[in-house]
């Protein structure tokens, strides 16, 4: 309610707003009592709903339970090694032997080599090293001709010749630089390298009267590489504004520290190339004369280091290269000479493969296409590169994986499955590219097929190392079986998974019945939130009834869930001891290991049929067929006489109905309307209707269960159906306190103005008893 304006004994002691307060409070009573009644409803939802969810869990357990297997596992049990063993529901019990005498293998296929040779010519680093050297120290020793440190980075520069033909890492590009001095003034020098070398730039700057003189100097490995500039005109500027060249960024001074000495901050020049690493191996005077020879493919890839000293001695703790492992060299055997292991150079799997180093040349151009095993891989050499294309094949269905071994420089092909299955391979027309990995010819090594026995019997085959038995034990190889020591696979019953099962269901049964006894508890001192609710307790009754009801055409030797041990306890017990249902443990584990079949049927059979009821009339001459629907109901036909059938089909379980119309033909057949079954058309269209009842011809105890739990928890089942009342008695109880709060606000309004009026009145009153005393005074005063 909103805050009134108070008026409050202005010219009165009475409080008005305590007694509107008061009575306030003695019509909120009304609120309170609704408040109460919503709480109690809510209550009542809430535990409703409660229930319901027990329900759904015996459902899931129910139908579970109720499974063509749920109690049929079987379990395997391997002594030796060599296999493991699987057996399914229907596997028979016992025991076999097993030898294993041959496991199957794939079929591979290796190419030939893919990269050309290492261009010893070029620098290290773009010289298709399949591990690219660093820059660092590497040390060679030989017996009688001492030790040598040799230091792999920049090359000297190539002064004289013209700067876009000389060795730096970095282009030079035409335009101009600024040098200025503190006193000798700025210059802007112009490069052009086609026709300037580095000499002629280092002539203009030692020659333009700023105080600079520029020199080509040492690296720290002795080489020619740096470019440095001293000034005798105090601190150096490098560049300007206007700059357009590189120059200065190209040799390395544009972050040059100092002020009158500017040095390249690293050398300018590119990495050396294996040629000059091996012209100052052999220069070192150690004995040593250092080559490259070719591999079994004839390109030259293989370092190669020859002592006239004595046994060579390769790498020590101090070095800092990798120059001697990415040459494949030093890890290789041999004394006065030591040779390469692997060839140097390898295909690069990222580039793009009209771009990649390949021995021969490079695969045909363009988009392209080849085939494996009858799958088509689509490729173009220009957008995609090796590694593209064997994700592409392994990503196909060709049934076969693809690598690029790293070690032979060679991609492999090997059959996803096992057993002698050759590969096909083939070029698309215009294609090259498996004739260039060399698979077109490869020889293929065909997969062998596993060979076993069972029982010591005849020697059988398959084309995998997993095979299932005619008993349906599936078993997966995996190593030879020692001879004359088979391996023993012994089948037996999952007696634990089933007892787990069992265990389940009772588990969730119980559960509705502690839950149902909480909710309608009868104690007159803590009753439950539906005591009383004698529909409630019927399910519990209903619930024992279902579980201790015989079934229905069950094959087997069982028809109640108490002969498989299943049940309320032994007739006479105590009272109290068979309010829940109980497992004998001990009597199910005897019956299922004696009578498995029979323990499952009582669990699980179900089979519906329908009827086809006599004494209606309309088109419908007969009914032939198995019905194969999932649910116990009826489907009543209607026939308008003119080729059109309707039927709504109403379920047992209390689901909603299903409506669905077909035409006919005279003397026709339909079979759309009921499931699995044919309905036969007599010579004449009749309107009418018929009914076809749909019934367990073979019922297991559970499946009533099963049924009371679908029509009770169920989408617009009972249950929920009662929750629904509690919600809407909810949203009543909402809206009369609603209208209740705005009468009470409405009358006190009524009131407060009412009081209001009465102060008014009170004021005038004394207004004039307040005149007349005044006047009573004067007149007394006049007497006087």
């Amino acid at each position: 309610m909103a805050d009134p304006i108070r008026v409050t004994g202005l010219f009165s002691a009475f409080d008005t707003e305590s007694i509107i307060a008061q009575l306030t409070a003695a019509k909120q009573t009304a609120v309170t009592r609704l408040d109460r009644q919503a709480s109690i409803a809510t209550a009542k939802k809430t535990t409703l709903a409660s229930v319901q969810s027990k329900f759904l869990a015996l459902l899931t357990r129910s139908t579970s339970l109720m499974g063509s297997t749920s109690v049929s596992g079987k379990t395997t049990t391997v002594t030796g090694s060599g296999l493991t063993a699987a057996a399914t529901p229907s596997s028979a019990t016992g025991s076999f032997t097993v030898d294993i005498t041959k496991l199957a293998t794939k079929t591979s296929a290796t190419g030939s080599a893919l990269s050309a040779a290492v261009d010893a010519a070029s620098p290290l680093g773009a010289s298709n090293f399949g591990s690219v050297p660093t820059n660092g120290t590497f040390t060679v020793k030989t017996a009688t001709g001492g030790t040598a440190v040799f230091s792999i980075g920049a090359t000297a520069a190539n002064t004289a010749a013209t700067l876009d033909s000389s060795n730096f890492a970095t282009a030079v590009t035409a335009g101009s630089f600024t040098i200025e001095t503190a006193t000798g003034g700025l210059q802007a020098f112009s490069v052009d390298p086609a026709t300037q070398s580095l000499d002629d730039i280092m002539a203009a700057i030692n020659g333009a009267g700023i105080g600079v003189t520029a020199t080509v100097t040492n690296d720290a490995n002795g080489r020619a590489s740096n470019l440095t500039l001293t000034s005798t005109q105090g601190a150096i500027t490098l560049g300007a504004t206007g700059d357009t060249s590189n120059f200065l960024t190209a040799t390395n001074l544009a972050g040059a520290s100092g002020t009158d000495t500017k040095v390249s901050s690293s050398p300018f020049t590119q990495q050396m190339s294996l040629n000059e690493v091996i012209a100052e191996v052999n220069a070192s005077g150690i004995g040593v004369t250092a080559s490259i020879e070719n591999d079994a493919n004839g390109r030259a890839n293989l370092l190669t280091f020859n002592s006239s000293q004595g046994d060579i001695t390769l790498g020590s703790a101090g070095d800092t290269s990798n120059f001697l492992s990415a040459t494949n060299v030093l890890a290789s055997p041999g004394t006065t000479t030591r040779q390469a292991t692997l060839g140097m150079a390898r295909l690069s799997t990222s580039a793009k493969m009209a771009d990649a180093s390949w021995h021969g040349g490079a695969p045909t151009s363009g988009a392209q296409s080849f085939s494996i095993n009858g799958t088509t891989i689509n490729y173009d050499t220009a957008t995609d590169s090796l590694s593209d294309v064997v994700a592409r094949i392994n990503a196909s269905g060709a049934n076969v994986t693809a690598r690029y071994d790293t070690i032979s420089d060679t991609i492999r092909f090997e059959s996803s499955k096992q057993g002698s299955l050759g590969i096909t391979v083939e070029d698309g027309v215009g294609g090259n590219l498996l004739s260039k990995l060399g698979l077109t010819s490869a020889t293929q090594v065909l997969g062998a097929n596993a060979e076993y026995k069972i029982d010591g019997g005849p020697t059988q085959y398959a084309t995998s190392n997993t095979v299932t038995l005619a008993s349906g034990v599936t078993l997966s190889m995996t190593a030879l079986t020692e001879v004359d020591k088979p391996v023993t696979v012994t089948v037996g019953q999952d007696a634990s998974s089933a007892v787990n099962a069992v265990k389940a269901f009772i588990t969730a049964v119980n559960d509705i019945f502690t839950s149902i006894d909480a909710a309608t508890k009868a104690d007159p001192a803590n009753p439950g939130i539906l005591s009383g609710d004698a529909s409630l307790r019927q399910l519990k009754s209903s619930i024992r009834s279902a579980l201790s009801a015989t079934g229905v055409n069950i094959n087997g030797n069982f028809t109640r869930l108490d002969q498989i041990g299943i049940g309320f306890g032994a007739p006479g017990a105590a009272l109290g001891t068979t309010n829940t249902l109980q497992l004998d443990e001990t009597k199910f584990n005897a019956v299922l290991a004696s009578d498995p079949s029979s323990v499952q049927a009582v669990l699980s059979s179900f089979k519906l049929g329908a009827n086809l009821e006599p004494g209606e009339t309309s088109s419908i001459s007969g009914m032939s067929g198995t019905f194969t629907g999932a649910l116990a109901g009826t489907y009543r036909i209607t026939d308008n006489g003119a080729g059109m059938l309707t039927s709504v089909f109403t379920p047992r379980n209390g689901g909603a109905s299903v409506s669905t119309s077909s035409p006919i033909t005279v003397n026709g057949t339909n079979t759309t309307l009921i499931p699995g079954m044919t309905l036969q058309v007599g010579p004449l269209f009749q309107a009418g209707s018929q009914t076809i009842t749909v019934g367990a011809t073979s019922r297991s105890p559970l499946y009533a269960l099963k049924e009371l739990a679908d029509s009770q928890a169920g989408v617009g089942g009972v249950i929920q159906k009662r929750q629904d009342t509690y919600t809407a008695v909810n949203e009543q109880l909402a809206t009369r306190r609603t209208r209740t709060l705005d009468r009470i606000d409405k009358e006190m309004e009524v009131l407060r103005k009412k009081f209001a009026a009465m102060e008014q009145a009170q004021a005038k009153y004394q207004g004039i008893a307040s005149s007349l005393a005044g006047m009573i005074s004067q007149l007394q005063a006049s007497n006087q």
